[in-house]
């Protein structure tokens, strides 16, 4: 008997081990970003070349945003949240709050492949507090809202809104995405960053 335990846990701990590798080396070799590419309608056929789909994407820049799309190095394209908005000036010099999300978008024309690399990083401090963190890689959803409010001097007492800004990763790759995909190409977040400018197709 126990020796059937033994060999049962033995068993377990090599299939983890197993199961781990093959993670990681799913991870290695950019698997993962077949599992959540997001590809265009069935049947449909490519009908925008690389810089007509550039050009497409550029033109989505709207001022009037919180978040920004600008040409990068080298042929790509970086789209960033807009963290020096006015409206949120007062919060983040209040509460020395730093909050940046960047991610860069490579074309691949031999495989209709539009890939994506996403670096988040924030950091908080406040009396006796202090919270950081850093991420690099495929980001699929996050959203928080803050908001921040003030009491006038005057009687009776008022609270107003002094702060309100909503942060959206979502809406912010939302418009890249559904031009990608009307041009017939895929989107494919990735990893790392070799994985960018890789020859074989991920997707």
């Amino acid at each position: 008997m126990e020796f059937v335990i033994a060999a049962l846990g033995t068993a377990a701990g090599l299939l983890g081990v197993a199961a781990a590798l093959g993670v990681m080396l799913a991870m290695w070799r950019g698997t993962v970003s077949r599992w959540v590419a997001i590809r265009p309608e069935p049947g449909q056929q490519a009908c925008c070349d690389e810089a007509t789909l550039r050009a497409r994407l550029l033109a989505l820049d709207d001022p009037r945003q919180p978040f920004r799309y600008t040409p990068g190095p080298d042929g790509t394209i970086v789209a960033e949240w807009r963290i020096a908005d006015a409206a949120w000036e007062q919060f983040f010099l209040r509460f020395h709050v730093v909050e940046h999300y960047r991610a860069t978008l490579v074309f691949c024309p031999e495989h209709r492949e539009v890939r994506i690399l996403e670096r988040r990083s924030a950091s908080r401090m406040e009396p006796g507090q202090y919270a950081a963190s850093a991420f690099q890689g495929i980001v699929l959803f996050e959203w928080a809202r803050h908001r921040d409010w003030a009491l006038t001097g005057n009687a009776p007492v008022d609270p107003r809104t002094a702060v309100n800004y909503d942060f959206d990763v979502p809406r912010i790759k939302g418009p890249l995405i559904d031009a990608v995909r009307e041009c017939g190409w895929t989107w494919v977040p990735v990893l790392r960053r070799a994985h960018l400018t890789t020859s074989r197709k991920l997707a």
